[in-house]
């Protein structure tokens, strides 16, 4: 319709008219995108809003899992120490829990969702590099399971001897493995803090020139959490 009135105008020289059709139309093409851009404003600020909440879920999560295995391995440990100083030859401490011995490769799955449109650079890096650091730390992990399902666990049932040198000493293996164990604990305390960095960062109202990393994963206006 707009058409037919734009070239009767031209056919007829009435360019007052046809600049009048011809403001309406790119009115109506401008009003048409912008439309267009707040909806999808809106879809990104709303994809955006479920990545935040699945993330900072996940990572609390995470934090309250890697706390309760610290927990419990320091005590273990403790009590093995203990036993070990009266002069006795207790076999040694491992620990395993139930389920998967590395956490849930999320980092893949998100990955495939555009994050780039939705997080700053600086921020796209923290969550990168944690999740790496987070499958590394895994990585040993398994290494460390390995050890005590091949090494440990057969021995359980032997004589003490299995564990223990003619002096009554540990063997260096075991307690290497004992040691990759505390190791594993640190792994967990330096991971805690950065997820808690990851929370606050996600869900803060402000974007920060800085990683987590690079401020020992205490952003500005952070409250320290020991």
């Amino acid at each position: 319709m707009i058409l037919q009135r734009m070239a009767e105008s031209l056919r007829s020289r009435n360019w007052g008219n046809l600049f009048t059709e011809l403001v309406i139309v790119v009115v109506g093409v401008f009003i048409g995108l912008q439309v267009d851009t707040w909806n999808d404003a809106r879809s990104d600020a709303k994809r955006r809003e479920q990545i935040v909440d699945a993330l900072a879920t996940y990572l609390s999560d995470l934090r309250s899992v890697q706390e309760n295995v610290n927990a419990e391995v320091e005590l273990g440990l403790a009590s093995w120490e203990s036993a070990y100083a009266d002069g006795r030859r207790p076999p040694p401490f491992y620990y395993r829990h139930q389920g998967s011995d590395t956490a849930p490769d999320m980092w893949s799955t998100l990955k495939q969702m555009q994050l780039t449109d939705l997080f700053d650079p600086v921020t796209l890096f923290d969550l990168s590099y944690f999740f790496s650091e987070l499958d590394g730390v895994g990585q040993k992990h398994v290494r460390y399971i390995t050890f005590v399902e091949n090494q440990i666990l057969p021995g359980l049932d032997s004589n003490e001897e299995v564990f223990y040198d003619q002096n009554g000493e540990l063997r260096m293996e075991f307690r290497a493995n004992m040691n990759r164990l505390r190791e594993h604990v640190q792994d967990n305390l330096r991971l805690t803090r950065w997820a808690d960095c990851l929370v606050y960062r996600l869900g803060a109202t402000r974007t920060f020139d800085q990683s987590c990393l690079s401020v020992d994963h205490q952003l500005d206006g952070m409250s320290r959490r020991l």
